[in-house]
């Protein structure tokens, strides 16, 4: 997936990433459309071979931003099989606003990534988390697509930690710690309509869950040495390679990646022990919701990324490694029940 911010609007203080541009008051559906540069339609078009206008392509099509002229750089913003049905930005929108918004001013950040390949809404929620007396929680829920097919049309919860404005998506269900909409280009917007619908009403039902779930995982301690432990199943050891004992070039690789590996481990203990001095952030203590609020800081703060840490951490791997990392520190939850 690209991970360089084209172009995005934020409600509120300024946030970490320091991208975008400022709104006054959180967006309307049109206002965000405006605002985040989404006012723009998509078409499937035929590659050809450069002076072959004969010899179409018959696998693959390109997706091309109408409001972008043939020959712009910008024009062309994916490559898809030709049964991909585009879900036009505006559609997207609506049938999101239709959930939770229905024309009021709820969206707080929104914008594309790259050319337009991938864009997103964030809008917020009613009920807020509380977890313990005094560490808030606020609740939105994400929209995403994609042009290029790198991202499946995707809803789901997602909190914004507010001491530290860490972000953390969830799957509510027993299975893994949330539940996510994600639908594949292939359906009407009907149909969309339909199963967004009784997404959000779990979504909303939910909440009450993840209040739980945060406040059982600050309720279960975890110490430097069990973090430690809960660290290594959150970025485990990688496989040694089968060549290593005869290509140098592999052992080395492995043994930089082992070293990076284990630098990083230690970095995130750090966080757990100390928080973030330079932003003064300090640590969410010794405990389970400590341990994923260690790994989600490093994420959204101080991880080493290429591209823009927001796309990162919303929308790409960083979001993948909190979610690992919420998992195990919720298994870890309910193996210390069973066990009193």
């Amino acid at each position: 997936m690209a991970h360089d911010i084209g172009q995005m609007f934020y409600f509120g203080s300024k946030p970490w990433h320091g991208l975008g541009t400022k709104l006054a008051q959180a967006a309307t559906i049109d206002e965000a459309l405006d605002a985040g540069g989404l006012d723009w339609t998509v078409s499937l078009v035929p590659i050809v071979p450069a002076g072959e206008p004969q010899s179409r392509i018959g696998h693959r099509v390109a997706v091309v931003r109408d409001d972008q002229p043939p020959g712009s750089p910008n024009r062309v913003v994916g490559v898809v099989h030709p049964e991909f049905r585009p879900l036009q930005n505006g559609d997207g929108a609506r049938l999101f606003d239709a959930l939770l918004g229905q024309g009021a001013r709820v969206y707080h950040t929104g914008g594309y990534l790259r050319h337009g390949e991938v864009v997103w809404l964030l809008a917020k929620l009613p009920r807020d988390i509380l977890v313990g007396k005094d560490d808030p929680v606020e609740t939105y829920l994400l929209f995403a697509n994609s042009h290029d097919g790198s991202v499946a049309i995707d809803i789901r919860l997602t909190t914004v930690r507010v001491v530290c404005q860490n972000t953390l998506s969830l799957a509510l269900n027993r299975k893994a710690t949330g539940k996510v909409f994600r639908h594949a280009h292939d359906s009407s917007v009907e149909r969309l309509e339909e199963e967004a619908k009784a997404f959000f009403d779990f979504s909303v039902r939910q909440c009450a869950e993840a209040q739980a779930l945060f406040n059982r995982l600050a309720q279960r301690r975890c110490d430097r040495e069990a973090f430690k432990a809960f660290l290594c199943g959150v970025l485990p050891d990688p496989a040694r390679p089968v060549t290593a004992d005869r290509n140098l070039a592999v052992l080395r690789a492995y043994e930089t990646r082992m070293e990076n590996l284990r630098a990083t481990r230690k970095e995130v203990e750090r966080l757990f022990r100390d928080g973030v001095p330079h932003l003064k952030l300090t640590p969410a203590g010794e405990t389970l919701w400590g341990a994923v609020n260690a790994v989600t800081a490093w994420i959204d703060h101080v991880q080493p990324i290429d591209g823009d840490r927001y796309a990162h951490v919303l929308l790409g791997n960083g979001d993948k490694l909190k979610t690992r990392a919420l998992v195990q520190a919720t298994a870890l939850c309910e193996q210390l029940a069973g066990a009193a």
